[in-house]
């Protein structure tokens, strides 16, 4: 079988997603001291090396090999190239250099989703929602180029700098930027939803994760707050470590956060400290198909000791431990050595053994939703009474943040100045839904009146969400979002009743 190359490093980006880094360890190259059980391996690769009607790299040869190998283990054993250990490293690291910017490709443009808060481009004045054209001269609108092509045009070293071209509105902007070290914070969003109950959506967990907490939500605890949700949707994972020392804020010292074993690792446990601050307050999570790994022990201990009510959807089912050990040519394996387990003996780990490929795991066919992941105490389904073809198409389409930018920057002068409460305020009373509608008319985009009318709810939330983060951050996203949230809703409601 050969493996696609070309995708290899997107199938690599999609691991790291949904959280496959788990408590791996790092070692430098070893040698294996079983090389002799492996001399045919080597004979064939030196054959094709040799024979083959073409010339071939017996280092590329090698790479698609070991690749091939680890992928048919499990799901989560994989081949790092030494040119995609870096970027998958990232995340975890907590920080990269570069200039401080999220972007995404749509028809070959590219957009700025996001300015990373201190950044050089935050400070420079790039908005979410400026199109890229160039970056040192060299253009990039339309160039069919490759992300991690873009990002080596982006990054460099801290004190290093680059020229970035962008298109506002019908407008050309340049600016000069000196790239820095930019900390990636391991939380969307951590504010008071109301006097007694601290909000957290807690996205990755990575070297840093302990740090951003207690810089993040240690500020927000009073006398005053009792309970605290921990936000946990589309959290993939990440370091053992960080998890343990979330869990570590809620559970009391003794208490088994996880422990780990495996057919050559011995077990290994996780207890929780003394040192938390949040023993004695009240707990929700929130998960969904795709809070894995490190989310799912966070999970799993705290309804095994039934500390807290776990909420929303089963989790994805992700239960194995990598060990990473890095080789002499720079390139890296991740190796499944362990599984863990919740406190009572659990394991989470889905079956994976009757998938023929990681599409169909990762794909998540519904008989595999019968196997696995942390069932929530709670069940909460998705609210689809206002999901209709209109609202599908317009986000599908890309016209909801298409309209965002183009509102935000035909109104930014009127709406920079507004603090978040009066920005709210302005933009409820139906202006923008006006403004959209005329802008769906000039994109000649059939509007049906009656989905318009069951979907217009979702289709404003959505809509001042997005305007809202590109003009205040994630943080104002997640508080509009919330207002309509059906998990928060249930939460708020079995706090005020929690005979329910």
């Amino acid at each position: 079988m050969k493996i696609n190359r070309a995708t290899f490093p997107a199938l690599l980006s999609f691991a790291m997603a949904i959280g496959l880094l788990l408590g791996y360890n790092l070692s430098q190259g070893k040698k294996s001291a079983r090389d002799g059980k492996w001399e045919k391996i080597d004979q064939i690769l030196q054959y094709v090396e040799e024979d083959y009607v073409d010339t071939i790299s017996r280092k590329s040869l090698e790479d698609d090999v070991i690749a091939y190998l680890l992928q048919r283990l499990d799901p989560h054993s994989y081949y790092i190239t030494e040119d995609d250990i870096s970027a998958l490293n990232e995340p975890l690291d907590g920080g990269f250099q570069g200039i401080g910017i999220q972007f995404n490709f749509r028809s070959d443009t590219v957009y700025v989703i996001n300015t990373i808060k201190g950044g050089p481009s935050e400070q420079a004045g790039i908005l979410p929602g400026d199109k890229m054209i160039a970056v040192n001269d060299e253009t990039i609108a339309g160039m069919h180029m490759a992300t991690k092509d873009v990002m080596l045009l982006l990054k460099g070293e801290s004190g290093s700098t680059v020229e970035v071209a962008v298109l506002r509105g019908k407008k050309e902007l340049k600016f000069d930027l000196t790239r820095e070290e930019i900390a990636l914070s391991s939380i969307d969003a951590a504010y008071l939803l109301n006097d007694t109950t601290i909000y957290v959506r807690l996205a990755r967990f990575s070297k840093h994760t302990e740090e951003d907490f207690q810089r993040e939500v240690y500020p927000l605890k009073s006398a005053s707050v009792n309970h605290v949700i921990l936000d946990l949707r589309g959290n993939g994972g990440g370091y053992l470590e960080a998890a343990s020392s979330i869990a570590d804020e809620f559970l009391t010292d003794g208490q088994l956060i996880t422990y780990t074993e495996g057919k050559s690792r011995a077990r290994s446990d996780y207890y929780a400290s003394s040192n938390g601050r949040f023993e004695s307050v009240g707990l929700s999570i929130i998960i969904d198909g795709t809070s894995a790994s490190a989310s799912e022990i966070i999970a799993g201990a705290i309804q095994d000791h039934h500390r807290g009510i776990i909420y929303g959807q089963k989790s994805f089912g992700k239960g194995l431990v990598q060990e990473q050990n890095e080789w002499s040519d720079g390139s890296a394996t991740r190796l499944t050595v362990a599984r863990y387990y919740t406190p009572n003996g659990r394991s989470i780990q889905r079956p994976y053994d009757r998938f023929q490929d990681k599409a169909e795991y990762y794909g998540r066919s519904s008989d595999s939703l019968n196997h696995g992941g942390i069932e929530p105490d709670i069940v909460v389904e998705r609210d689809t009474t206002g999901v209709t073809w209109l609202y599908a198409e317009m986000v599908h389409r890309g016209f909801i943040t298409d309209f965002v930018y183009q509102y935000r920057d035909k109104n930014y002068e009127g709406l920079k100045g507004l603090s978040f409460d009066q920005f709210v305020a302005q933009e409820n009373d139906g202006s923008m839904l006006i403004a959209l509608q005329l802008f769906l008319k000039k994109k000649e985009f059939e509007v049906n009146e009656k989905e318009w009318q069951r979907s217009v709810e979702l289709i404003h939330g959505r809509t001042l969400a997005l305007l809202a983060r590109a003009l205040y951050g994630d943080e104002a996203y997640y508080r509009l979002l919330n207002l309509r949230d059906e998990n928060i809703k249930a939460i708020l409601m079995n706090i005020k009743k929690p005979e329910v």
